[in-house]
């Protein structure tokens, strides 16, 4: 039988990275404090589809969720947000009918403004350009219609999270200043616009004494934080002041671009030990020719002294990095200096990527030909060739955790079986490996003493103490 959805009810499928998931946090939290009820996809009169526009597989993965949320409810509103909507909103409103209307990315909070002219049919685009900037409007237009004020996402509402128990992210930064020439976030997302700190410093407060324990730190890049506010505050200032909020709850940072790190953050992390040790470093290539047209400044050895020098600095580092294979004029070389990189590095955690060519970046037009075409036709295979290197180097490098005692936070019971999944320190959310604890009695969200009895693949097994 069919179900006829509720007046103002809502769904979100969410795509993408953390970052997204944020928005659609904020998404939810707006929409709720407005009166709309969070409702199951089945039930609920408006889908929205928080989208990822970052490369081409994201941007197919977008629109084919479109077209199937779009057979499967003929009937609902649905609404286009996210990065997608934000980076083709007008030319999306003509090329994509599935979707009923489109919402850019730049302030997700702003929906609620705009979500009943969408049920309504009333509009079918908003893109805002950034928050502050449409603030003061945001007001004019509750006035002029009458609904009340208007209630951030960091509002008086409990937090809405869409990680597992325990856990949750918190961005402190939005866009980015780096312009690798790969790379549409600026295009997506704007330039860096850093939090004010005071108010990160609340809501991490919040988050700890809501019984959050994991506080995952995102923006495209941490180590940027702060630089386009003169330095007045910075990641390293951050992290100092958060130390003084009380509490046991683990701070994880994720994403420090290499040539802006700061090796200041040692002593921060040696003097609070909630602060994890857990560096994600995206190198992207070990070629300094490759890195030098990306846009970077590094090269092998100053990344590998990089790596050492973290080691040598902080007890217990993790260090995961990402890499792009393919990028125009990459050779054998150095696809070979790149070999011995990985080999050298024994990083704990590695992502391949293939390069995308991405519109309205300054790589869009490299090396286009007949060489580019034979470049993207090796790369499957050398991702493939890395991929098992590092698996073997993680593998090794997991071993050492035989033995240890570690706290371990618990995210899922395995039906039917006497068996939680959880991580440690060394596991980041969704893409690293898992920690298998023995005992059934945990819920998710616990935090549990565990000793680690083996390696199983790239996950720890684990028994409760």
């Amino acid at each position: 039988m069919k179900k006829e959805p509720a007046e103002k009810t809502f769904y979100i499928e969410n795509l993408g990275c953390a970052k997204n998931q944020v928005d659609a946090e904020s998404i939810i939290k707006s929409l709720t404090a407005r009166g709309w009820i969070y409702a199951p996809a089945d039930t609920a009169g408006m889908i929205i589809i928080n989208t990822c526009g970052f490369i081409k597989p994201a941007k197919e993965e977008s629109i084919q969720t479109l077209i199937s949320f779009r057979q499967q409810y003929p009937d609902r509103k649905i609404v286009l947000a996210g990065c997608l909507a934000q980076r083709y909103g007008e030319n999306l409103v003509s090329s994509l009918p599935e979707a009923d209307a489109i919402f850019g990315n730049r302030d997700p909070e702003a929906i609620s403004l705009v979500a009943e002219d969408f049920m309504e049919g009333r509009k079918k685009l908003y893109i805002p350009e950034k928050k502050s900037k449409i603030r003061a409007a945001d007001t004019a237009v509750n006035a002029a219609a009458d609904k009340g004020c208007f209630t951030p996402a960091h509002g008086s509402q409990p937090r809405i999270s869409l990680s597992f128990p325990g856990s949750t992210y918190v961005k402190i930064a939005e866009g980015c200043n780096n312009n690798c020439t790969f790379c549409a976030i600026p295009l997506i997302r704007g330039p860096l616009d850093s939090r004010d700190e005071n108010e990160i410093l609340e809501e991490i407060e919040e988050l700890a004494g809501s019984g959050f324990y994991e506080i995952n730190l995102i923006a495209q890049d941490l180590a940027s934080f702060g630089s386009d506010r003169g330095k007045k505050s910075t990641l390293l200032t951050l992290l100092e002041k958060i130390a003084d909020i009380k509490g046991n709850f683990w701070i994880r940072l994720l994403y420090m671009h290499p040539d802006k790190f700061d090796r200041g953050i040692y002593p921060i992390m040696k003097a609070d030990r909630r602060i994890l040790p857990y560096f994600d470093i995206p190198f992207q290539h070990a070629s300094e020719k490759i890195l030098s047209r990306m846009g970077r400044k590094g090269n092998h050895d100053s990344y590998l002294d990089l790596i050492n020098d973290i080691r040598g600095n902080v007890e217990g580092a993790v260090i995961r990095s990402t890499f792009l294979l393919g990028f125009p004029g990459e050779t054998n070389n150095d696809i070979l200096e790149l070999t011995d990189f990985i080999k050298q590095a024994k990083l704990d955690w590695a992502g391949f990527f293939q390069f995308s060519r991405e519109e309205g970046t300054s790589a869009e037009k490299m090396g286009r030909g007949l060489s580019d075409f034979i470049l993207s036709r090796k790369t499957g295979k050398r991702i493939a060739l890395l991929k098992e290197i590092q698996t073997s180097i993680s593998e090794e490098n997991l071993e050492k955790y035989t033995g240890m005692e570690l706290d371990i936070l618990a995210e899922e019971r395995i039906e039917g079986e006497d068996i939680v999944l959880g991580r440690g320190y060394l596991n980041a959310p969704d893409i690293d490996g898992a920690v298998i604890i023995h005992s059934g009695t945990a819920a998710p969200g616990d935090m549990i003493k565990c000793r680690i009895t083996k390696r199983n693949n790239l996950d720890l097994e684990a028994v409760p103490l």
